[in-house]
């Protein structure tokens, strides 16, 4: 049997139709590290990107959408980084427990 969330040689991954766009921000010093988070990998963001994602949320906006958007990026962004450091300290356990680790 197989897991339902997983995925075969050669299979495509299906997405969803109805999620919605991406929000209209119109202030560019919202939209630049909304921009760069989105492009950043999130297993070790750059301290400038989250640097000006704080900047960019502590500023008073007019554009609260994007504003909002760029707060919604910059939380799962941190909690992917911190689920994966998590997650490697939980495999580095395991493998000292389980004497993989070589020493």
């Amino acid at each position: 049997s197989r897991l339902p969330f997983a995925m075969g040689l050669g299979s495509t991954r299906l997405y969803s139709s109805d999620i919605s766009q991406l929000p209209q921000i119109t202030d560019s010093d919202v939209l630049q590290p909304f921009k760069d988070l989105m492009a950043a990998s999130w297993d070790e963001l750059p301290d400038a990107v989250v640097h000006d994602a704080k900047n960019a949320l502590a500023k008073a906006s007019n554009d609260k959408q994007g504003q909002e958007a760029l707060a919604n990026v910059f939380r799962a962004a941190e909690a992917v980084e911190q689920f994966g450091g998590t997650l490697v300290s939980l495999r580095m356990e395991l493998d000292d427990i389980s004497g993989v680790s070589g020493e």
